[in-house]
């Protein structure tokens, strides 16, 4: 007994309108698919071109900076972190008040517009910068960045050392930075950790910090 099925031509043709449909269904959601597509590439490109480059020119408007900064910790000093003078038996030893995290901050706000470093603008042979306040320093490169054309987006600074805690103190750095630099609290970050008694920082010789800084173009 042969294996085949027998339509009549009605169903034939009921079933020939519903394939046309099915296909034709599929074309349009797989060509409104790909305009979409294409369209949110060329809205993701057009976005990403306005944000980097300013118009009708090669400058970049988005620009970012990385600070570091190293001090020795030693008795007889003052432990200036992030523009707060915070109780210790050992502070940060160098020209200025040794500030490690504005030191850092300056450096990434300089190195964003290629502006060179801390040491370039403030030299440690230079007696008028002997044991400044560094926040005095900030509001210099802060005036620097703004007469580039820039303000800053967002700061994001990291403290390496192991005594002391800096929980208790991380706010008022961060409302003290917040306000030379114009710019929200929550714009503002920083944390803190050690070296798990590992190296210089972990024998407390020293204090670290890294700083990085999103500019935007005015």
């Amino acid at each position: 007994m042969p294996l085949f099925f027998s339509f009549s031509n009605q169903q034939i043709n009921r079933w020939n309108e519903i394939s046309f449909l099915a296909y034709q269904r599929t074309f349009w959601f797989c060509h409104y698919n790909s305009i979409f597509h294409r369209f949110s590439q060329v809205s993701y490109v057009a976005l990403f071109h306005s944000l980097i480059f300013a118009k009708n020119t090669g400058n970049m408007k988005i620009k970012i900076g990385h600070g570091y900064d190293v001090h020795q910790l030693a008795a007889g000093y003052a432990l200036s972190l992030g523009g707060v003078v915070i109780p210790h038996e050992v502070g940060s030893v160098g020209h200025s008040d040794a500030d490690v995290l504005l030191h850092a901050l300056c450096d990434a706000l300089l190195g964003a517009l290629a502006l060179g470093d801390i040491g370039h603008h403030f030299k440690n042979t230079d007696p008028q910068w002997k044991g400044i306040d560094s926040k005095i320093l900030l509001q210099r490169v802060i005036e620097m960045v703004h007469e580039k054309g820039y303000v800053v987006g967002n700061i994001d600074a990291t403290l390496i050392l192991e005594a002391p805690k800096i929980g208790p103190y991380l706010l008022d750095m961060r409302t003290a930075i917040a306000s030379i630099l114009q710019i929200a609290l929550d714009c503002v970050s920083i944390k803190a950790t050690t070296s798990e008694t590992m190296g210089f920082v972990g024998r407390k010789e020293g204090v670290e910090a890294h700083a990085v800084c999103i500019l935007l173009g005015k």
